[in-house]
C-alpha cells in the first residue's frame, strides 16, 4: 500500500456546502437506512466502503459522507438487532493526509464504537487499495461480504473495469460520483489531444467510447455515458440521478449500480423521496437551497405509464402483480403503477378478473382491456417510458 504524500486537489470544496452536496448526501442517508437491516438479516458482516473519504466534515458543519453513514447505522434503530448476529465494519480511504487526520479527529468523538462496529482507516489511493484487495480476494478464493461502495474522486480519472471486478461479487453495490462536466471536457479534445484519447481509454477499458459517446447534445451524451458505464461494470440494475449547476447543465451524476431486486428498488424508493420527479428522470439543482428541504412534492405525469399498462394489455391480459415485475426496469413506483391501474378500471378501460375481495395488488386480479380501452390505446401513438 502506497502511504506517500497526495495533496487534495479542491481543498475549497471544504469551505462550502450547497443543494448538490446535500442531495448526494441524504441519498446515501435515505438508502444506507433500509440497507443495513436487509443485509443485517443474514449476513454475518457488512461494509460500508468510502473510496475518498475527505475530511469528515465542511466548515459550515455540515456532515460529509463518512460522518453520514457511520452516524446513519450508530442512531439506526435497529442497531442491536443487527449487531446480534452481524459485524458492521466501515473503511475510509483518504489520500490527502491533512483531510485524514482531521476525519480521524472527527471519528474520535464516536469512540468507544459499539461492539461489532468497526472502523478503518486508509491514508492511500484508493485504485492501490482496490487493487491489492482485489488481488488477495482472487488468491485466497475469497467471496467479498456484502459491500456498499461509495466512489466520489476529486477527478475524473477512474477505472470503470476495476470497479468491475468489484460488481463481480454478486453482493456487492457501486455508488459512484460520475464527474460529467470533466469527463465531458475530455470527450471534447480527444480528437485534437492524442493523451487525452490515451486516458478515456483506460477510463473505459478500451476505445468503445468512441462510438458509444456520440450525441451533439450535451445532456444525452451524458446519459450515453452513464448506459456505457453501467454496461462497462456490468449490473442488473442502474438508476441515476443528474446534479444541475447554475446554469441548469449537468455537473455530476450519481449512479448507483446493484444486481439485486431489492437495491434496485430501494434506491428507486430512495430518489423519489429525496429529488422528487415530474417526468420520471431524476435531478437535483444547484440553485435550490437545502434548509428549505421539498416545499411541494411534484405530482408526476402519469401519461406515459398509462399508455405503457394499454399497451402490455393490448398483447394479452397480465395479474397486477406481473406488472409490477415488468415495471421493475424503469423509474417508475408501484403506487405509480397501481394509481393507474385504478383509474383505467374506474374509467372501464380495463378490467379485472378471478380475484376475491377488493381489486388491490395483493389480491393480484388479471387484468384485460376492454373494448374501450382497446379504442384509447389504438388511438395513441407508442409510449416511451424513461
Amino acid at each position: 500500500m502506497h502511504n506517500g504524500s497526495y495533496a487534495d486537489s479542491n481543498p475549497d470544496y471544504w469551505q462550502q456546502y450547497g443543494n448538490l452536496q446535500h442531495i448526494k448526501h441524504e441519498l446515501i442517508r435515505e438508502y444506507l437506512g433500509g440497507w443495513f437491516p436487509i443485509l443485517g438479516s443474514w449476513a454475518g458482516r457488512i461494509l460500508y466502503i468510502d473510496t475518498h473519504a475527505g475530511r469528515g466534515r465542511h466548515s459550515t458543519g455540515d456532515f460529509g459522507s463518512p460522518l453520514v453513514s457511520l452516524r446513519t447505522f450508530l442512531e439506526h434503530p435497529r442497531r442491536e438487532q443487527i449487531l446480534q448476529s452481524c459485524e458492521v465494519r466501515f473503511i475510509f480511504m483518504e489520500r490527502d493526509r491533512g483531510n485524514l487526520k482531521a476525519l480521524e479527529s472527527e471519528l474520535a468523538a464516536y469512540d468507544p464504537l459499539p461492539e461489532g462496529v468497526l472502523v478503518e482507516k486508509y491514508a492511500a489511493d484508493f485504485h492501490e487499495v482496490m487493487t491489492q484487495t482485489l488481488a488477495c480476494l482472487s488468491g485466497a478464493r475469497t467471496r467479498m461480504a456484502p459491500s456498499f461502495i461509495f466512489v466520489d474522486p476529486y477527478g475524473f480519472k477512474l477505472s470503470y473495469p476495476l470497479l468491475r471486478d468489484f460488481m463481480a461479487f454478486q453482493a456487492v453495490e457501486l455508488f459512484i460520483n460520475v464527474m460529467w462536466r470533466y469527463l465531458d471536457m475530455a470527450l471534447a479534445q480527444a480528437a485534437t489531444q492524442p493523451g487525452r484519447a490515451d486516458l478515456l481509454d483506460f477510463i473505459f477499458g478500451g476505445r468503445g467510447w468512441r462510438e458509444q459517446i456520440t450525441s451533439e447534445d450535451s445532456e444525452l451524451r451524458c446519459d450515453q455515458a452513464l448506459s456505457l458505464i453501467s454496461s462497462i461494470i456490468g449490473c442488473n440494475w442502474s438508476t441515476w440521478v443528474k446534479m444541475l449547476g447554475a446554469n441548469n447543465a449537468t455537473e455530476y451524476a450519481l449512479l448507483h449500480l446493484t444486481n439485486h431486486y431489492a437495491g434496485r428498488d430501494l434506491m428507486k424508493k430512495v430518489m423519489w423521496k429525496v429529488c422528487p420527479s415530474c417526468d420520471g428522470t431524476f435531478v437535483a439543482r444547484k440553485a435550490h437551497d437545502p434548509a428549505q428541504g421539498i416545499l411541494l412534492t411534484p405530482h408526476p405525469d402519469l401519461h406515459p405509464l398509462r399508455q405503457w399498462v394499454l399497451a402490455v394489455l393490448s398483447n394479452r391480459p397480465a395479474r397486477w402483480q406481473e406488472l409490477q415485475e415488468m415495471l421493475r426496469d424503469q423509474s417508475w413506483l408501484d403506487k405509480h403503477l397501481n394509481e393507474v391501474i385504478r383509474t383505467l378500471r374506474d374509467e372501464e378501460l380495463i378490467t379485472g378478473s378471478a380475484y376475491h375481495g377488493r381489486f388491490t395488488p395483493k389480491n393480484n386480479p388479471l387484468l384485460s382491456l376492454t373494448s374501450k380501452g382497446s379504442t384509447e390505446h389504438s388511438d395513441e401513438s407508442e409510449p416511451s417510458l424513461t
